[in-house]
């Protein structure tokens, strides 16, 4: 979930500070606004109500679950952020592929000369599409 869902859910809702806001607290009859919302270093959405609702009280009277205020997490994850974006990853995989399949035209073509460079550079796309591939931690891919 990310914050601007929540406050939408939330009454009287009121900006106090970057990434802060205060609001009535949904889990009791609030009066005066007593449900501090902010915005972890995580992304997680941290809720305090100084009334004494406890979070869980909050999340079920907004119809979540304490899980929904964290960013989601990849199951291959861990635990922990992945080390590229996906998409990132995917990309680079894509034109090293390319570049593997021009050398290897080249290759083909008994018109054409293949140099050494040719081939140390087939080596690093094969090396790193295998990388990539098997989304090694130790990979250095991305950085070459």
């Amino acid at each position: 979930m990310i914050i601007e869902e929540l406050l939408e859910r939330l009454q009287g809702v009121r900006k106090t500070g970057h990434r802060r806001w205060l609001a009535r607290c949904c889990a009791h009859c609030d009066e005066n606004p007593s449900l501090s919302v902010s915005v972890g270093t995580g992304g997680q959405i941290l809720l305090h109500c100084f009334a004494g609702c406890s979070v869980e009280e909050i999340a079920s009277a907004l119809g979540l679950d304490v899980a929904d205020l964290f960013p989601e997490k990849l199951e291959f994850s861990k635990g922990r952020a992945p080390r590229f974006p996906a998409h990132e990853i995917l990309m680079a995989l894509a034109d090293e592929i390319q570049i593997a399949a021009l050398l290897l035209t080249r290759w083909s073509d008994p018109n054409r000369d293949w140099s050494a460079e040719d081939y140390d550079r087939l080596i690093v796309a094969n090396a790193r599409v295998q990388d990539g591939a098997a989304l090694d931690e130790g990979a250095t891919w991305l950085t070459i």
